[in-house]
């Protein structure tokens, strides 16, 4: 595949010398065989350190597809329901409160587990535009204010505030908005498993797939691998180091007491691959011969799960043409989004830029790697799409 290597190549080279990134690793795969693996440019700018294929990244919101797939499992293993009401595993969820323009109504009904897997639980993020965003935003607060002590905020402490102090920005099922849903769903799946996330994660998927790398926190011998993170400033015209942590995440220096099922993992480009190897073959990977979940499992994970009025709250660029469910994007009309991909590619993305496309019409994956804030939507992204699936649907001479 020299073609689909020097356009990558190109897209790469321009990223990096135009400043918008220092450096990233690509991975190009089909039916589970890699047809391009390489890493570009430098981890750190200013160490002057290359970027490796062995380098370590944080997930950030990459996180969310392995809390789906471990959710999936437990379904199909009956051990929850995707009905089941959210409070009967967090209690403090039971007749929860919605903002309404600053009022606080009975919610009329209880937000079920497949709210939490289609955000559509009115869970949100910490913000600042109402009642809801602001009363989360302080709760970050005390769990930044609390991790340099003996007594950080935990998984469950953190579910537990959230049930009980955190108003939803809408009736639960109302409509779509991006939040905190999947770490109360790891929150559910621990007391499911009566075991800690990182635990459950490393049993039921980590070690079944080979994924070393991959963790919740960092071991003192890798975190060399660690790449430096970025962020644009405008003024200066130039990326800035970001500063850790956000989202309550540590510095990865030793295993966390919240483990953010939304948020948390640190991976490298061979550990998720093998993740979206085994995404895009239905849920099995088969160099390994390691099944995850049954095809009919798989089936549900990737369909698509919102309604027309509850779509309607997808207003970010990046995500038209596509629709939303089980924490993943799910393309829908290519015309809208005017993209080369398939209909049914799937896949999310992490706020400090890793990028993962998997396409199971032709159990084709994408996987890009960087770290820069909010990389993962620039239109870098989009070049390096309508390259490789320009090049896996037959090779040109030009």
């Amino acid at each position: 595949m020299e073609q689909l290597e020097t356009r990558i190549a190109q897209i790469i080279s321009y990223g990096i010398r135009s400043g918008e990134i220092p450096g990233a690793c690509v991975g190009v795969g089909q039916k589970q065989e890699r047809l391009l693996w390489k890493a570009y440019g430098e981890r750190d700018k200013e160490q002057h350190l290359p970027m490796e294929m062995d380098t370590l990244f944080r997930a950030f919101s990459l996180t969310k597809p392995v809390t789906a797939v471990v959710t999936m499992q437990l379904w199909e293993q009956g051990k929850l329901d995707l009905r089941d009401p959210v409070w009967w595993y967090l209690p403090s969820f039971r007749e929860k409160w919605v903002d309404e323009g600053g009022t606080l109504v009975p919610a009329k009904r209880e937000i079920w587990i497949q709210d939490l897997l289609n955000m559509t639980s009115g869970i949100p993020y910490p913000d600042c535009n109402n009642l809801a965003q602001r009363t989360m935003a302080t709760l970050y607060d005390a769990i930044h204010d609390r991790l340099a002590t003996a007594h950080p905020m935990d998984t469950q402490e953190y579910a537990h505030r959230v049930g009980e102090e955190v108003p939803l920005l809408f009736q639960p099922g109302a409509r779509w908005s991006y939040g905190a849903s999947a770490d109360i769903l790891g929150a559910v799946l621990e007391r499911v498993c009566d075991m800690p996330l990182g635990e459950l994660f490393r049993k039921r998927v980590f070690e079944p797939l080979g994924m070393v790398d991959t963790d919740f926190y960092i071991p003192s011998a890798k975190r060399y691998r660690l790449a430096q993170l970025y962020a644009w400033d405008g003024t200066k015209n130039r990326l800035v180091v970001e500063p850790d942590p956000h989202l309550g995440m540590t510095d990865y220096r030793a295993r966390p007491a919240f483990f953010s099922a939304g948020a948390g993992l640190v991976t490298t480009p061979a550990d998720y691959m093998q993740f979206a190897d085994m995404l895009a073959g239905r849920g099995l990977h088969r160099a390994s011969g390691t099944r995850l979940m049954g095809e009919n499992t798989w089936r549900y994970l990737t369909t698509p799960q919102l309604t027309a009025v509850q779509k309607q709250g997808i207003d970010w660029p990046q995500l038209v043409g596509y629709t939303y469910g089980n924490l993943l994007r799910i393309l829908d009309d290519p015309v809208a989004g005017m993209t080369n991909v398939p209909v049914g590619e799937f896949g999310w993305d992490g706020w400090t830029g890793p990028y993962v496309c998997i396409s199971p019409s032709d159990e084709s994956v994408l996987l890009y790697m960087i770290q820069v804030c909010g990389g993962s939507t620039s239109g870098l992204v989009r070049r390096l799409r309508a390259a490789v699936y320009g090049t896996l649907s037959g090779e040109m001479n030009v």
